[in-house]
């Protein structure tokens, strides 16, 4: 695959889980990696990021960002932001944890790392052996 390159510091290429969001360079923990643009819907869907109650984004980069019970990242809903939550490498994968921020998934997946089905917050409440919340 031939690298895609977004600004200001990412490149899209084969990850974790196919295709994902990479660094161009060393990212600082607490930094705002960027700021969410799209379109703006009432339901989630496969790509969409949850940045409020029943209100979802699709996002370039968002959407290319794969799952991973240890994020290196979080969505800050109020500014539509991702934030590093420590601090990251050059070429290393960006991720997030899904259950942590989406209330129900579009389509489910078991995490590869873990074996526990993701599917969003709700889901952890009915079903709390799934995960901690």
């Amino acid at each position: 695959m031939k690298y895609h390159f977004l600004p200001p510091c990412f490149v899209v290429k084969n990850g974790i889980h196919g295709i994902g969001i990479f660094t161009t360079k060393n990212i600082k923990k607490g930094s705002v990696l960027f700021e969410m643009q799209g379109d703006i819907l009432n339901h989630p869907t496969r790509t969409s990021v949850q940045i409020g109650k029943m209100i979802h984004i699709e996002d370039d980069i968002a959407r290319r960002i794969n799952h991973n019970c240890k994020p290196t990242a979080k969505v800050d809903r109020k500014t539509r932001s991702f934030i590093s939550l420590q601090d990251i490498k050059k070429g290393e994968e960006i991720t997030f944890n899904y259950n942590d921020n989406e209330d129900v998934l579009a389509c489910p997946f078991v995490c590869a790392c873990c074996y526990k089905k993701i599917a969003g917050r709700k889901f952890l409440l009915k079903n709390p052996e799934f995960g901690v919340i």
